[in-house]
């Protein structure tokens, strides 16, 4: 997830459900306590996340609105890229996914460029964990470019499971493997151990969550230290971090739970990458050099591990 943004003067849901959207788009399949509704609204940007294409040529329109018991979930399409959102209760919208439709491997988002710099400290997995899917970008990237990678996701939010499915193509199958369960459970009784787990999990902030969403019982040192369990050896866990008034204590509480912690500040600090690692030892920069130079050329996507490297804090 990135960052807040204006809701846009959404109206109260309608109780009816509409299943052919407007303007062309086609027929979309919805189930029982979803609605699809076509509406054009005015193309914002938001919090340093660049715009895939040219926002005043193509109108906005929102397919779905929905209340989960977890959140308020929106979900809009400009062209060929759809977005997913969350609605806090004061009208305020967190992106949580974009994905380009026509090459659904191609990450969007800035963040999640960064949260792959675990390559550049594990450039071999095996298996890997998300918690948190969303619009299942971060999904279809490791599809696409390791295909043999065994990814498994877990999410506590049934219906953003069902809209992975429908509208961002993500099911389990082959090597994906995704699990409706509490984060915290899984992480803290599972008997799977990964390469690496990617924490990218939000939810609509509470007084359970932080003020960016997170779960405040998956920020403690006792739960960090019990999802080091889970990972093999030299393994690492990829935060997604939105800079708050509290980013320092969540520094910290990383950074006590981790020998090796490394930092890497996204869209000019207002969310920060932080990979914790297990190694004893502190990776040389000129290893990690060599590493992104060689990543680079094996994944030939549209960023260079080489000019993430650069933003990695001494």
């Amino acid at each position: 997830m990135t960052c807040l943004r204006p809701s846009g003067g959404q109206g109260p849901p309608s109780k009816h459900l509409l299943v052919a959207v407007a303007l062309g788009l086609g027929i979309w399949a919805c189930w029982p306590g979803l609605r699809a509704e076509a509406q054009t609204a005015a193309a914002t940007t938001c919090g340093g996340a660049p715009a895939p294409q040219e926002w005043s040529a193509t109108a906005v329109v929102t397919e779905l609105e929905v209340k989960s018991d977890f959140s308020r979930i929106v979900v809009r399409k400009e062209g060929n890229v759809r977005s997913l959102i969350f609605v806090h209760d004061d009208g305020e919208e967190a992106l949580e996914s974009e994905l380009d439709l026509s090459q659904p491997h191609r990450l969007l988002l800035q963040y999640s460029h960064y949260m792959f710099t675990s390559y550049l400290f594990r450039p071999k997995p095996q298996q890997v964990l998300l918690v948190g899917l969303g619009g299942g970008s971060m999904v279809h990237f490791l599809k696409h470019h390791e295909p043999e990678l065994r990814v498994d996701v877990v999410e506590i939010d049934p219906t953003i499971i069902k809209i992975a499915d429908v509208y961002f193509g993500v099911r389990p199958g082959g090597k994906v493997k995704i699990l409706l369960q509490d984060a915290f459970k899984y992480l803290t009784t599972a008997k799977e151990r990964y390469d690496v787990i990617y924490m990218d999990a939000f939810l609509k902030p509470s007084n359970e969550t932080d003020i960016s969403g997170v779960p405040l019982r998956l920020k403690t040192v006792q739960f960090l230290k019990d999802v080091q369990k889970r990972l093999k050896p030299d393994g690492l866990v990829v935060f997604n971090v939105h800079v708050y008034d509290d980013t320092k204590e969540t520094l910290a509480t990383i950074r006590q739970a981790f020998p090796q912690v490394y930092v890497f500040p996204v869209s000019q600090r207002l969310s920060l990458v932080v990979v914790g690692s297990l190694a004893k030892e502190r990776e040389k920069l000129g290893d990690l050099r060599l590493r992104a130079k060689e990543l680079d050329r094996r994944f030939e996507t549209n960023f260079s591990f080489q000019e993430l490297l650069k933003d990695l804090e001494p």
